[in-house]
């Protein structure tokens, strides 16, 4: 039987951060899961689990759950939204490879196991999903759209930018990250790509989520979605500019 992986280990494969904003009811759930998956996958790894200013109980179960599995905590004061969680998590990563993952999503064996496959043989493994389990007609248009409309701009050409992505750890630490919310994730793979990232597109099934719906399915997220990638798109067109 091969060790368990442990958080301790100088350089883990992977860091694995999970923003957290009021999750008392699904936390102890999802960082167990995912503890279990990552030992039985065989991966050395660390969990971060970033407190981004939660009012429940959220920092309390926190510190209950590192008793028994081990993780590491960061807690901010004040809400910083998931982009600035998964930024203070990317900080304090030490993995070949990092990624988000959400609370609201159980990470399991078959979500895990098709990224586990190519690790290593791109900077960038990004997930793509076959199916959109959940999603409205309006949602369908926009997840059509939106690739798109992220090639017009930055000629980044993706099936899916907004999906489970495993980046490069020494690549994605040294990047500077102004975006917060969906844009950032495109962000991400922008910035990368301009440093010389190279990409592997990988089919995966969409996890079910463990309770709520897509933020996706408000027309407002849309709305300031569009709106950040397009402020997104203005600074690094000024950035090409000054780089001329």
């Amino acid at each position: 039987m091969a060790p368990e992986p442990s958080a301790t280990d100088s350089h883990p494969q992977l860091s694995m951060v999970v923003p957290a904003f009021n999750e008392e009811a699904m936390l102890g759930a999802c960082i167990r899961i995912m503890s279990e998956t990552l030992c039985d996958a065989g991966l050395t790894h660390e969990i971060i689990l970033v407190n981004d200013g939660s009012r429940d109980r959220t920092a309390e179960i926190a510190d209950r759950l590192a008793r028994e599995v081990p993780f590491v905590q960061v807690h901010h004061q004040l809400n910083q939204g998931i982009g600035g969680a998964f930024r203070t998590g990317v900080r304090a990563s030490r993995g070949q490879y990092v990624g988000l993952w959400p609370v609201d999503m159980p990470c399991r064996m078959a979500d895990l196991r098709p990224y586990i496959r190519c690790l290593g043989r791109a900077s960038v493994i990004v997930g793509c999903r076959r199916r959109r389990k959940g999603y409205t007609s309006l949602m369908l248009m926009n997840a059509w759209l939106y690739p798109r409309i992220v090639f017009g701009l930055f000629g980044l050409r993706l099936r899916d930018v907004n999906w489970i992505c495993l980046y490069d750890g020494l690549m994605l630490r040294d990047v500077r990250l102004t975006q917060s919310g969906i844009p950032m994730l495109t962000e991400i793979l922008v910035r990368l790509r301009d440093r010389g990232a190279t990409f592997l597109e990988l089919d995966v099934e969409m996890t079910t989520r463990a309770s709520g719906v897509p933020s996706a399915a408000r027309l407002r997220v849309m709305y300031n979605t569009l709106l950040g990638l397009l402020r997104l798109w203005s600074t690094w067109c000024s950035e090409k500019e000054r780089e001329l």
